[in-house]
């Protein structure tokens, strides 16, 4: 998953002040909930991806060094 554009970041992080200000004055909570379980989501997949990344390092670490075969 890529990062976001600057603008792309700035516009979510005040899409969630939005939210957590529209919360706190008692304007309801839905907007704020669906950022959070967006976040909790993209937290869920990097956290599988770092993972999938370890894995695959640590059977790299421990296959040896490679063999590179010249002709």
């Amino acid at each position: 998953m890529a990062p976001l554009p600057h603008d792309q970041d700035l516009t979510s992080w005040l899409q969630l002040l939005s939210a957590i200000e529209d919360a706190e004055a008692g304007r309801g909570t839905d907007r704020l909930t669906e950022i959070c379980l967006s976040v909790y989501s993209a937290l869920a997949t990097a956290q599988f991806q770092v993972t999938q990344l370890r894995a695959r390092v640590h059977l790299l670490a421990t296959s040896g060094p490679a063999r590179t075969v010249i002709p």
